[in-house]
């Protein structure tokens, strides 16, 4: 008869086998997709001409404006679906501007004064401004992410006025390892002199495309990305969260120090508040950039707040304060996704064979039992806070919006909402969608 030594170690290894297949196979049915997508709500859109292949998109609510990052080398720097050809990228990247109180009018790109490139733009943020003010000027803060080189982040000033963006400065750190994501911190620490805000980055994967990590990243998704703070006054960039599943944007919630990240191959989108957690770790005495004078900082403590599983490979989040909107737009297929990807690389002239679909949701609150491991929306009740013994809370859940197979608008790479207006990018498609919610 075996032995009691080796029954435990067959009983071990089938316990682990068990740990190991079935987050795999979850994950697996993830990025598959389902059978099939449906097709409604794209008479919502219009589409905005001018910007081609884009990747991010912000929206500046005092005036209005949009502000897109595209780039006509994206079929050869799809850092996402580990797509890179240098030899193929022959233009740089912009920055456009489409003038939402003009609904359906042309963007227009920005001249970039005072900068010399490459310029490979990924996602962009701007220093936070009081929701009563109209800036005069509006600093612009965008990642540039050359092929094989450590990304770094590009420090622009707007003039509404003027319609100039001029090149102030470039912010290199070791933490931005594949920087793909950012956005302002409303902390105070910001640039005393060039008004640089503090700022979050995402990481969409833990190692870099030339790293030999990547392809087991890559092969069982493995949660190894990171999230990086910059202090602009310390002038230095450290991590502060980890083990993410390719984070694809990072926004400010509604509570002050609180940010939605979406959580593409977790299937979640998820909530982080920063925390003072020790003291002794967290503090820290620097000089600082701008003034020279010794300066006491904290560093965020990033803890989870939230986790709202969607079960969609979320690639952008957005959240709009005063309309207390938070919307998202995921893929409906990610592994279809990277077959387009990979398409467009091989045979940019040609039709892809396949396309990734994409689906626009919007988060709508409702109760839910206090206590339920998984709750489900109680839509006939009527929720009263004050209410004894409380039974219930609000908790957020994603409803579609607009959802499409992909052939008219596919790759769609992030957005952006204002009020009950949305814009979309696509990575692989002409203009940017305006939709009505």
């Amino acid at each position: 008869m075996p032995s009691t030594c080796l029954l435990s170690l067959s009983a071990l290894a089938a316990i682990i086998g068990i740990a190991v297949y079935l987050p795999l196979q979850r994950t697996e049915k993830l990025l598959q997709g389902p059978a099939v997508i449906e097709n409604f709500g794209l008479e919502k859109c219009q589409r905005i001409a001018g910007p081609a292949y884009c990747e991010d998109v912000k929206i500046q609510r005092n005036l209005g404006l949009g502000f897109v990052a595209c780039d006509p080398s994206m079929p050869f720097r799809n850092y996402a679906a580990s797509v890179v050809d240098q030899s193929k990228m022959t233009e740089d990247g912009g920055i456009w501007v489409y003038d939402m109180n003009k609904p359906g009018s042309e963007a227009t790109k920005l001249e970039l004064r005072n900068f010399e490139g490459p310029f490979h733009p990924s996602g962009l943020t701007f220093a936070p401004v009081p929701a009563e003010d109209t800036p005069a000027r509006v600093v612009v803060l965008a990642i540039n992410h050359v092929p094989f080189e450590q990304p770094r982040v590009e420090v622009f000033h707007y003039s509404p006025a003027r319609k100039t963006m001029t090149h102030k400065k470039t912010i290199h750190s070791k933490a931005f390892v594949t920087a793909n994501k950012i956005t302002a911190s409303h902390d105070e620490y910001s640039h005393q002199i060039d008004d640089t805000p503090s700022f979050f980055v995402t990481n969409d994967h833990g190692f870099n495309i030339t790293n030999w990590k990547r392809e087991y990243e890559e092969k069982y998704n493995l949660p190894a990305s990171t999230l990086a703070y910059y202090n602009a006054r310390a002038n230095e960039a450290v991590e502060v969260g980890w083990r993410f599943q390719l984070p694809n944007a990072i926004v400010p919630a509604s509570d002050e120090g609180t940010f939605w990240i979406a959580a593409g191959k977790s299937g979640t989108i998820e909530r982080y508040r920063n925390h003072l957690i020790s003291e002794e770790h967290q503090a820290q005495q620097v000089i600082a950039i701008d003034t020279k004078t010794p300066l006491s900082i904290k560093w965020p403590g990033m803890l989870n707040d939230e986790i709202i599983q969607t079960n969609l490979i979320n690639i952008g989040v957005d959240y709009d304060p005063l309309s207390d909107n938070l919307v998202s737009v995921a893929h409906s297929r990610w592994n279809d996704y990277v077959q387009h990807a990979k398409d467009r690389h091989d045979h940019p002239d040609k039709k892809p064979s396949v396309h990734s679909g994409f689906i626009v949701t919007k988060a709508v609150k409702y109760p839910v039992r206090i206590g339920t491991a998984r709750a489900q929306p109680e839509k006939d009740v009527v929720y009263n806070p004050d209410e004894m013994p409380r039974k219930y809370r609000l908790k957020y859940f994603f409803e579609p919006q607009i959802s499409h197979e992909g052939d008219q608008f596919g790759a769609v790479s992030a957005i952006a909402v204002m009020g009950d207006r949305v814009l979309l990018t696509g990575q692989y498609d002409e203009g940017i969608l305006d939709c009505q919610l």
